[in-house]
């Protein structure tokens, strides 16, 4: 009976091991969506460059949160709009602000996961599990933004400015900036990198389209349509020459053109139209066109596919003189 016995036992050994094998090379699930806060860490090497003169300070402090987020603070990575000059001044005045939005960052900070566990599952119920995609940051941003993607050394990362989020969403639902921002993450698996006005228009009315949608009734304020005015009220009162502002820059890559459609900075294309009305025109764009398509028909539009429709919804809108060339 002993040899049968060990027969058995190594027959056994040997499917534990073929087990652990086929288990070794199934390929894992891909890990859910990560939210990482900064928050503190940036607060602990703001007190570690707090008594350094002002010289001294932006450049340490620059090495300091490298170790921690690479490359998100470097002047380097600023682009178009401001000079890395600019950019280190913009860092100091952000590093000597900082103790009068501390209070607010920390309360963005303690409630930032049962802010976004909302949104996310109502995002997931319409486009599926977000998992496989690089980690999410809450930082502080020094104003810059509320949230939006930024390249960094590691790759295209999307962010969260917990010190314009307090000052934005304190009385304002935040679900909808949120949905909005989770569906560019969803958005750039499948849109690649774009840099012409329409692929902004397209990407950004999208994302607002999906936040409209989803939170049915949701203000133009919880939409990022009032700021830095209401972008509605100006392009309905301008609507033709809001459009053919549009379209006469489609497929321009100039700063000059695509700052003041989508960004808060430059000067305004008219004195009719705000900065940043873009997203609404954008807006107006993707709701036509969603008229006989559902969300995730939208989404998985190839570049080639939205821009022709694009063009073909705007030319629905107004009649313009000769577009640029």
């Amino acid at each position: 009976m002993r040899p049968m016995k060990s027969a058995i036992l190594l027959a056994s050994g040997l499917i534990a091991v073929t087990a652990a094998r086929l288990a070794a090379a199934r390929p894992s699930a891909p890990a859910p969506l990560e939210v990482v806060d900064s928050t503190a860490d940036f607060d602990r090497v703001w007190r570690s460059t707090a008594d350094l003169p002002d010289e001294q300070r932006v450049a340490a402090f620059e090495a300091g949160f490298a170790k921690i987020l690479p490359g998100f603070y470097a002047a380097d990575r600023v682009k178009d709009y401001m000079t890395p000059e600019h950019y280190r001044r913009f860092v100091l005045k952000g590093l000597k602000s900082y103790p009068e939005n501390q209070a607010g960052i920390h309360r963005v900070s303690r409630q930032f996961e049962s802010l976004v566990a909302p949104a996310r599952k109502q995002f997931e119920s319409i486009f599926g599990p977000m998992r496989g995609y690089p980690p999410i940051y809450l930082v502080v941003s020094f104003g810059e933004f509320d949230g939006g993607t930024r390249d960094l050394p590691e790759g295209t990362r999307l962010m969260f400015g917990a010190d314009v989020i307090d000052k934005l969403y304190s009385t304002t639902p935040i679900k909808p900036f949120v949905e909005h921002e989770l569906f560019h993450l969803l958005h750039h698996r499948t849109f690649p990198d774009c840099e012409p006005v329409w692929c902004n228009l397209w990407e950004e009315g999208l994302a607002t389209y999906v936040a409209s949608t989803l939170n049915s009734g949701a203000s133009d304020t919880a939409l990022g349509l009032t700021f830095p005015g209401p972008l509605r009220q100006a392009v309905e009162a301008h609507r033709q020459e809001a459009v053919c502002a549009v379209r006469s820059r489609l497929s321009s890559k100039e700063p000059a053109d695509y700052g003041p459609l989508f960004m808060g900075g430059g000067e305004p294309l008219s004195p009719n139209l705000p900065r940043r009305f873009g997203y609404y025109v954008g807006l107006l764009v993707v709701s036509d066109i969603g008229k006989t398509r559902s969300l995730k028909q939208l989404a998985a539009l190839k570049p080639e596919e939205a821009h022709v429709l694009v063009e073909q919804s705007l030319a629905r809108m107004a009649s313009c003189e000769p577009m640029r060339t």
